[in-house]
């Protein structure tokens, strides 16, 4: 363990977090005080440390690389994938108190908010620029007097669109390889977004339209 550490710069602590969670395979004991450590080690916790800090993805996405890796699969798609789906870890990140300071919410209205679904960190108790940006926004919105069951629909109305999102991709993708299945989850992820987006945005400018000329008529 000493020649590890000292070969990786990760921690003991770390690398026994590794094995525990998976990301390693459990090392050959030769007797009860008396554990090796393949060479290969130094490789794998030399990748983990690339995918972190390079692709800043979660410890979970580097399992589900590391696991399709030792399939021999190509997982460089599959890294392209990950962070078109959950982002790259933003740099900066926040504790709940910082979040608090940054937005202007209380704790108690910050865990209202979680529960509601309306704040959604990725780690819980670690808050991203996203998360500090809807913070503010809802700061404002109950600065203007409104409580938070008025955005209720938002995260109950994306499960149905997301759910049904998800049903229309395992349709595509059924039945194909690996690599198409990679490659078609990516196109259809990106398609998913903007059409997401195209849709409702121009549903809400056809609705505001119509509700201002029928007060225009009503005026006049």
């Amino acid at each position: 363990m000493k020649e590890l550490v000292e070969k990786t710069g990760v921690s003991k602590a770390t690398i026994l977090f590794y094995i525990n969670d998976g990301l390693l395979p459990k090392p050959e004991k030769k007797s009860a005080n008396v554990v090796f450590y393949p060479p290969s080690f130094i490789e794998k916790i030399g990748f983990i440390k690339q995918l972190q800090s390079k692709h800043r993805l979660s410890l979970a996405q580097i399992k589900t690389i590391l696991r399709e890796r030792e399939k021999g699969r190509e997982i460089t798609p599959l890294i392209e994938l990950n962070e078109v789906v959950f982002g790259q870890k933003d740099t900066i990140e926040y504790g709940q108190k910082q979040f608090c300071k940054e937005t202007g919410l209380t704790g108690s209205i910050v865990k209202r908010a979680i529960s509601m679904q309306l704040i959604q960190p990725k780690e819980e108790g670690v808050f991203d620029s996203e998360d500090v940006a809807v913070g503010k926004m809802l700061q404002q919105i109950i600065g203007w007097g409104y409580d938070l069951d008025l955005l209720e629909f938002y995260p109950r109305l994306a499960e149905k669109i997301v759910k049904h999102e998800i049903e229309v991709q395992q349709e595509v993708i059924k039945e194909r390889s690996f690599e198409d299945v990679i490659s078609l989850t990516l196109q259809l992820t990106g398609a998913a977004r903007s059409f997401r987006g195209y849709v409702i945005d121009r549903i809400f400018q056809k609705s505001v339209g119509q509700e201002d000329t029928i007060k225009i008529k009503k005026k006049q």
